[in-house]
């Protein structure tokens, strides 16, 4: 069995533990509609601060989380540690380290690559609803470049989990959360401008490209972090 053919059969294994935890992604995704998708309408039109880093927070830090949640093995994961126990069985089983690292990355790609995609149409959905008005073509651009920035993003934190305890995984989230929250209220305040808005808006008057620069961000996060993760794996401890 090869590389992939072996972090397939580990991804659909895990798929199929998942279950019920997709009604969790759906509450989720839910959630993330009820507060972004006003402010996107509201502030297209009114230069609210508060609403463009709260947007922005938003949707860097939590977007990510969209094939995440759902995948994880317990509520209290920084301190049961269980997919710690769980990398040290499958190290005691016929699986190399390479399909262990790519099946993480598949299984977050499958789950979250859906989830993502339900929470655009329902964006576009909801926003039309609301009156705001945006052409199909530019929303399709714009979620384009938003999923392939959160994937990238995604994939740095399956980085942190796979290679630390669940006591470390959850301080590292919890301090990239912080800087991402300065950043963004330094941005907003600085700029008096939005990351969302201003995306948007760029693919609106042509910026085909940004998509593009999102997928591009994608990929090699992909390629980069895959690596690392491999030789993580083979160096970090598998005690809890």
């Amino acid at each position: 069995m090869n590389t992939w053919q072996g972090a397939w059969c580990l991804a659909k294994e895990e798929l199929r533990r998942i279950r019920w935890k997709h009604i969790v992604t759906l509450i989720f995704i839910g959630y993330l509609l009820i507060f972004l998708v006003p402010m996107f309408a509201d502030s297209r039109e009114d230069n609210s601060t508060f609403a463009f880093w709260a947007m922005d927070f938003i949707t860097v830090s939590l977007l990510p989380m969209l094939g995440l949640m759902s995948t994880q093995n317990s509520g209290i994961y920084w301190k049961m540690d269980s997919f710690t126990r769980k990398l040290a069985a499958w190290r005691t089983m016929p699986i190399t380290i390479k399909q262990i690292a790519l099946g993480r990355i598949v299984l977050y790609l499958t789950n979250g690559l859906i989830a993502k995609i339900v929470f655009f149409t329902s964006y576009y959905l909801f926003a039309r609803s609301l009156g705001a008005n945006m052409r199909l073509m530019d929303f399709v651009l714009y979620a384009l470049f938003w999923i392939s920035l959160s994937v990238a993003i995604g994939i740095i934190y399956l980085y942190f989990e796979t290679g630390y305890s669940g006591i470390k995984y959850f301080w590292v989230c919890m301090v990239i959360s912080l800087l991402l929250l300065a950043g963004m209220v330094l941005y907003s305040y600085t700029t008096r401008d939005s990351l969302v808005i201003l995306s948007y808006e760029i693919i609106q008057q042509g910026g085909w490209w940004l998509p593009l620069i999102g997928v591009l961000l994608g990929a090699a996060s992909f390629m980069i972090v895959r690596r690392a993760m491999e030789k993580k794996l083979r160096t970090r401890s598998y005690t809890s």
